[in-house]
């Protein structure tokens, strides 16, 4: 698996800079996905989560599946 980098990270930033939220549901997807471990896949999902709670994005279903799959609800 590939691991999160330095461009990603600041792709994540750019976003929350520009308030982009769709983007942001995106990236922390994807930062989630790169995730060496379970707390750090997460911490990305619940941020992910949130963004598109905030606009019933169309991921939303399956993010709180993830977070559920792993108690973290």
């Amino acid at each position: 698996m590939a691991k999160r980098d330095a461009a990603l990270d600041a792709l994540i930033l750019k976003a929350h800079a520009r308030d982009n939220r769709v983007a942001l549901v995106t990236l922390y997807t994807q930062a989630a996905d790169l995730a060496d471990d379970v707390d750090t896949e997460c911490f990305f999902l619940t941020h992910a989560h949130i963004f598109a709670l905030e606009f019933d994005h169309p991921s939303l279903a399956g993010l709180r599946a993830r977070l559920v799959a792993f108690g973290r609800e």
